[in-house]
């Protein structure tokens, strides 16, 4: 076809007008590529192979109907706006109405006048360019909009692991210990049945459960004998200072931001859950606020047994590395008292995973890839 030009399919049942048709387009052969369908099945198998950009079809043809291919046309999304005129020699109002009830762009009595014909079909393409418009720069919009929010989305998480590492980096050299809860907690989401959303969710906002070190002094947080019960409770601070900090109200501080929304969101708001809870103890006798069993929230009681675990296989300034079948026994004696029993039994379902989660991205393989980066 042409640039420029538009493709037009007549559809009539009989030759004698489709003939008719012929010769009466020729008036519009600077503008239009023609095509000529005698019955349904035959206009069908065109529009297959290339789509029209205007159909005009007879509504009473014997086999398959006008408005059968209309309601055909009309359910294939490639045709789904296609300017569509039906011809008729019936004069119903209400078959007419019917008619563009079912999504006819027009509808005209038989015989028509060419000439008005044409008027109607240019008008209706005219139209359809303008959505046809109208719709590319909906989807361009969509589409800048889309990538902006992956933009913001990617920035945003960015930051919430980089303001773990800047956390963890004080309570131990590498801070691989975040990534490695994340990855152990998606392991046991995804043990448990949550859905995908959930164990991404829940992989990010756990490496914030620290973020409440922050605040806590080196002397204590690096100390590397035993700490005297002064220092411990100063210690147990850091998960309500960590939720206090990532639940605290920003209306004041982004009030300096014109346009900026101080808004939440619901990863943080999980942070700030697996903050505060992830030291509870399924038995009470955890802190800060000594919750037991399910009043402590799932993310808590998840979070406490991939941190205890990589807590315990990895080396502090007070401790040795613990190995990981010695670990492991260490999260089973604490079912039913530290942990909760489905969340240890998950664990030690999927131990021989969690090893690996432990030896690819330990200290030490994580420093060599960065050396060799």
């Amino acid at each position: 076809m042409q640039s420029g030009m538009n493709k037009i399919l007549f559809v009539d049942d009989d030759p004698r007008v489709l003939d008719a048709f012929k010769r009466m387009v020729r008036l519009q052969a600077h503008e239009w590529q023609c095509q000529f369908a005698e019955g349904v099945d035959s206009a069908w198998e065109m529009i297959l192979a290339e789509t029209p950009d205007a159909i005009v079809s007879d509504l009473n043809m014997p086999g398959k109907s006008g408005r059968e291919l209309l309601a055909m046309v009309r359910g294939r999304q490639e045709t789904e706006y296609t300017p569509f005129v039906l011809l008729t020699g019936n004069n119903e109002v209400k078959n007419k109405m019917e008619c563009l009830e079912s999504g006819a762009t027009d509808f005209l009595n038989k015989p028509c006048e060419f000439y008005e014909l044409a008027a109607r079909l240019r008008n209706a393409l005219k139209l359809k360019e303008y959505q046809d418009t109208v719709q590319m720069q909906n989807e361009a919009l969509e589409t800048r909009v889309r990538e902006r929010t992956i933009e913001l989305e990617s920035s945003r998480r960015e930051v919430i692991i980089r303001l773990a590492m800047a956390t963890e980096l004080r309570d131990s050299e590498t801070g691989y210990h975040i990534l490695r809860v994340g990855l152990l907690s998606k392991l046991l989401a995804e043990e448990l049945g949550y859905n995908d959303v959930f164990q991404d969710n829940l992989l990010l906002a756990s490496t914030l459960h620290d973020v409440g070190k922050l605040a806590i002094p080196d002397q204590i947080l690096r100390k590397p004998g035993k700490l005297t019960d002064e220092e411990y409770r100063e210690m147990q601070s850091h998960c309500t200072i960590g939720a206090d900090v990532l639940r605290s109200d920003l209306d004041t501080a982004f009030a300096m931001f014109a346009g900026i929304s101080s808004q939440s969101n619901g990863l943080i708001e999980q942070a700030a859950t697996i903050a505060a809870s992830h030291h509870e103890k399924w038995d009470g006798t955890g802190y800060p606020n000594g919750l037991s069993s399910e009043n402590i929230p799932v993310v808590g009681r998840i979070v406490a047994v991939a941190d205890v675990y990589d807590a315990l296989c990895s080396k502090r300034p007070y401790k040795e590395a613990m190995g990981a079948d010695e670990a492991l026994e260490i999260i089973k004696e604490g079912s039913g008292k530290h942990f909760d029993p489905k969340v240890s039994e998950a664990f030690v379902r999927r131990h021989e995973d969690a090893r690996r989660i432990m030896q690819s991205y330990s200290d030490e393989r994580m420093s060599e890839r960065k050396s060799a980066a």
